[in-house]
């Protein structure tokens, strides 16, 4: 088992099917300039090729060998392979200036392209540990999560471009980041009814999966409390983002600091939830 390179896939995946669905059905479109979609897309493509590079072999050590597992892993690679395309193409139409209608079409498709990955990818997890909806539900919470908060601090970043945006827009984005602090707490306890990791294996896959994981991860809930600490955390940051985004002017500044704490720690709570997913 190399469980922490296949939940790394996961993450990536995540970040970037959240962030997707933001971009482009975000009530941003048409008031922010058209180069906060361009940087948004352009980190989420890369997250999409790192996930689809990343996929085969991660996933190849956690589902066995059947001809079900090989094509729910290539439906995945080739839906991850479309989005990337897809929002690649949408950051390049708006590049060169053309038609923002076909690059936002482009980039809705890029979107429900990744938002498809999740059911095989579900599937993945119903191979080895139990139930397809509920593997689907985890990875639509996880994306909610991941994606709100990276949306966040891109536009956050975004209003020292634009200085004269009005504070509206970060306003909505402190409501998701809410939003996706509940959905990342609803991902963590779903992975609750799922194995402690390397429960269940003996003799030398046990000694393997030792090797990869850190002992203390492998211990009862740990992970999950794990998980629940570090929402309680960004739970806090997420309060003083809506505060701070009310506020307007330089205290944007400030709530785009705190959105990047929220980011460094989102992957850890989620991480943690991940690593009983398969």
């Amino acid at each position: 088992m190399d469980a922490p390179a296949a939940v790394l896939s996961l993450i990536l995946v995540e970040f970037a099917v959240g962030g997707l669905v933001l971009t482009w059905f975000a009530p941003t479109w048409g008031k922010v300039r058209h180069g906060y979609e361009m940087l948004m897309g352009s980190t989420l493509a890369l997250m999409l090729w790192g996930a689809w590079a990343a996929l085969r072999t991660p996933m190849a050590t956690v589902v066995d060998e059947s001809a079900e597992a090989a094509s729910l892993v290539a439906w995945t690679s080739r839906g991850l392979a479309a989005a990337a395309i897809l929002t690649a193409g949408a950051v390049l139409v708006l590049a060169v200036r053309q038609s923002p209608l076909i690059a936002r079409i482009a980039g809705i498709l890029g979107a429900l392209a990744g938002v498809a990955t999740l059911v095989p990818l579900a599937g993945l997890r119903a191979l080895t540990n139990g139930n397809w909806a509920v593997g689907v539900l985890e990875l639509v919470l996880g994306s909610i999560f991941l994606g709100g908060i990276w949306a966040g601090m891109i536009l956050g970043h975004w209003y020292l471009v634009e200085r004269r945006l009005s504070n509206r827009y970060m306003v909505w984005m402190a409501k998701v980041n809410i939003g996706s602090v509940v959905a990342g707490l609803g991902s963590v306890a779903l992975s609750g009814i799922n194995e402690v990791p390397c429960a269940g294996l003996t003799g030398a896959d046990l000694d393997v999966c030792a090797r990869t994981l850190s002992p203390l991860l492998t211990v009862g809930n740990l992970t999950l409390w794990i998980g629940y600490g570090v929402i309680a955390l960004i739970a806090v940051i997420a309060g003083f983002n809506l505060k701070l985004a009310n506020e307007g002017g330089r205290s944007i500044q400030a709530s785009t600091g705190m959105f990047y704490l929220a980011v460094i720690l989102a992957p850890a709570a989620e991480f943690a939830a991940k690593l009983r997913f398969f």
